[in-house]
């Protein structure tokens, strides 16, 4: 290992950081170790993140693999990542970990995205994703660190503007259009509870709210649930959710993404009636 290697951030980076009670060895390791990143973030990983090393991220859902090299890895301290798609400027995911009166705090870096127009929809879905991601992960290390996960995905595409979403995604009357009988989602830190219109409940804590999407965890399945929308480039737009569960059966998960594949359905109708501004 030759040690800590600053790399050089090209075109707009994302900036993102999450405080936990965990120990910088499990937040990294939670990088590191390519079985525990698929415990929390792709659906799978291959190579384990060390210096001249590649890891690559599988999202099998949509057919995708991102390849990794490792610039520089520090254990406990600090991760690079690098990489560079055809016709798109050098890629960087950088992870800093400190360690300060019993707080871990992790600090993420991503740069590379271009800044042009056309290209704001994609950045900004991006830096949704990451603070929705980092709150998994601070879920993760705090309360399932090494547990398997199993996933539900339900995904269909649909016409909407993204400040349209939250409404559905947090507010009582909107939710009971397609997802609920009652409750309601406030804001970041607070519980929540909701009455499912499938039957059953799920309450736990909202673990984040960005722009247009929401993440929950969920005690009744010692999980998580994210409601989500983003593009889908040429093909339009889609509304997702996302959840997993760690120690969640799989047949569990099946009956859980059938329903809310079901709901979605509902959203994708109710979105449909959003009246454009005047």
């Amino acid at each position: 290992m030759t040690g800590r290697k600053k790399p050089e951030h090209q075109g707009r980076t994302i900036r993102a950081e999450i405080q936990t009670t965990a120990g910088p060895e499990q937040l990294w390791e939670a990088w590191a170790d390519p079985e525990k990143l698929a415990q929390w973030f792709p659906d799978r990983a291959e190579g384990r993140a060390v210096e001249g090393g590649v890891q690559t991220w599988y999202f099998d859902r949509f057919n995708y693999r991102l390849p990794y090299e490792i610039a520089s890895a520090i254990p406990g301290e600090h991760l690079v990542f690098t990489g560079q798609p055809p016709g798109r400027p050098p890629y960087v995911l950088e992870i800093e970990i400190t360690r300060e009166s019993g707080t871990t705090r992790l600090t993420l870096a991503n740069s590379g995205f271009l800044d042009k127009d056309g290209w704001d929809e994609e950045y900004e879905g991006i830096v949704s994703g990451w603070q929705l991601a980092l709150a998994v992960l601070k879920l993760y290390v705090e309360r399932h660190y090494g547990c398997a996960r199993s996933q539900f995905f339900a995904m269909r595409p649909a016409q909407f503007e993204y400040q349209d979403l939250l409404p559905f995604y947090r507010e009582e009357d909107a939710l009971s259009r397609w997802l609920t009988t009652a409750g309601r989602i406030g804001n970041a830190g607070e519980d929540y509870e909701l009455t499912l219109a499938a039957g059953g409940h799920a309450s736990g804590e909202v673990l984040a709210v960005t722009g247009w999407e929401v993440l929950l965890s969920w005690n009744e399945i010692d999980g998580a649930l994210a409601l989500k929308g983003f593009s889908l480039g040429d093909a339009g737009r889609a509304i997702c959710i996302h959840g997993s569960g760690w120690g969640l059966p799989a047949g569990k998960a099946s009956v859980l993404e059938a329903r809310f594949s079901s709901a979605l359905e509902r959203l994708g109708a109710a979105l449909a009636h959003v009246k454009a501004p005047a």
